[in-house]
C-alpha cells in the first residue's frame, strides 16, 4: 500500500504533535512504501495532495488543521486520480472537521485501521470567489464556508497563530468577541439554488457541509457530510449585545430558536454584496477572498477513510 502524507509543521500545539508522532511511528511500523510532504506556506497542501494522488498513493492523508484538511482534499479533487482515497490527522486550532466522525485516539488502531478496504463518500463544496486583488479563485472545501463577522474572525486567529499559548476554543472565542465588537453588518443578496432567499444586513452567512466550525461551534446542528445538501445558516445582522449573546449560545446549537437565525438546504448558494464593504470570505479556517461568490455542492466526491 502506497501512502502520501501532508504534514503542517507549524499546526497544533504540542499534545497534538506529540500525538502525531506516536501515530508516525505506528504506520511506519506497518507500512513501507511512505512518502511524506510538510508544507511551508498557503498552497502548498493543495499542491502536495494533488501530487501525491497523480503519483499513484492509494492513500493521501493531512496532517495540521481544517485548512490544511481542506486544501490537500482539493488537491486530490484537482488530480487526475479525484477518486484516491483520503484520510486526515486532526493537530489544528479548531480541529472541527474532526468533530463529524467518531475518531480513537489510539496511535496503533488508527494505524491498523488503514488498511482496511472500507472508504466512505463524503461530499465536499467547491468554492469560486473574488480573492483581494479582484482576480477569481477556485477552491475547495471540507468543512464549511462562510462569510460575514466570521471572515473577519479567521483572518484574526491566524494572524495569532505565532506564539499563542491559548487553547484552540479560547484563541477562537477571543477574537470572536473582538471582532463583533468592531463589526458593522454589511448589506447582502442570497440564492439559493436560484431562487432569491435573502437580502439585507448579515451578521454571518454558513454554508456548512459539516455541523461545527469557529474551535466548537455548532453552527449546523443537523449537518451531514453525506447528504448531498449544503446546510445554510443565515445569521441576520443586529446589535452587538444580541449577537455576543447569540455567539455563545452556537456552542450548543441554541442559535437556531433565534427570530435572527434561518436555516435552508440547498445544492447551490451564491451571493452579492449590496454597497461597497467587503464581504470576507471563510473557508476551512482560511482566508480565500471575498463575495461575490458561488458555492457548488459535490456530492460523494471524497473518498474518505476514517
Amino acid at each position: 500500500m502506497k501512502i502520501g502524507i501532508v504534514l503542517n509543521p507549524a499546526s497544533g500545539r504540542r499534545g497534538k504533535r506529540l500525538f502525531w508522532s506516536a501515530l508516525r511511528r505506528a504506520i511506519e511500523a506497518r507500512f513501507t512504501d511512505l512518502s511524506l510532504r510538510e508544507t511551508k506556506g498557503f498552497g502548498d497542501a493543495e499542491r502536495f495532495g494533488r501530487e501525491l494522488a497523480d503519483d499513484g498513493a492509494d492513500l493521501v492523508i493531512a496532517v495540521g488543521g481544517d485548512g490544511t484538511i481542506g486544501e490537500v482534499a482539493g488537491g486530490i479533487l484537482k488530480s487526475h486520480r479525484p477518486a484516491t482515497a483520503f484520510s486526515f490527522i486532526a493537530t489544528g486550532t479548531g480541529c472541527d472537521f474532526a468533530r463529524n466522525f467518531p475518531m480513537s485516539r489510539d496511535p496503533a488502531k488508527i494505524a491498523h485501521e488503514l488498511i482496511s478496504p472500507c472508504v466512505r463518500q463524503i461530499d465536499a463544496g467547491l468554492l469560486t470567489c473574488d480573492d483581494e486583488d479582484g482576480d477569481t479563485v477556485a477552491r475547495h472545501f471540507a468543512n464549511i464556508a462562510s462569510f460575514g463577522v466570521s471572515g473577519h474572525i479567521v483572518r484574526a486567529v491566524n494572524a495569532a497563530r505565532r506564539g499563542r499559548r491559548l487553547t484552540g476554543p479560547t484563541v477562537f472565542f477571543f477574537h470572536s468577541l473582538l471582532q463583533i465588537l468592531r463589526y458593522k453588518p454589511p448589506n447582502i443578496r442570497l440564492r439559493l439554488d436560484e431562487e432569491n432567499i435573502y437580502e439585507g444586513p448579515i451578521t454571518a452567512v454558513a454554508v456548512a457541509n459539516g455541523a461545527w466550525f469557529g474551535g466548537g461551534m455548532m453552527v449546523a446542528p443537523d449537518a451531514d457530510v453525506a447528504d448531498g445538501l449544503f446546510d445554510v445558516v443565515i445569521i441576520r445582522g443586529a446589535g452587538r449585545l444580541k449577537v455576543l449573546s447569540l455567539m455563545n449560545s452556537i456552542y450548543s446549537g441554541g442559535h437556531l430558536k433565534s427570530p435572527l437565525v434561518s436555516i435552508h438546504r440547498a445544492r447551490l448558494v451564491e451571493a452579492w454584496p449590496i454597497g461597497k464593504a467587503a464581504v470576507p470570505i471563510d473557508s476551512d479556517g482560511e482566508a480565500p477572498g471575498q463575495l461575490p461568490a458561488r458555492f457548488e455542492i459535490l456530492s460523494g466526491a471524497l473518498s474518505l477513510k476514517v
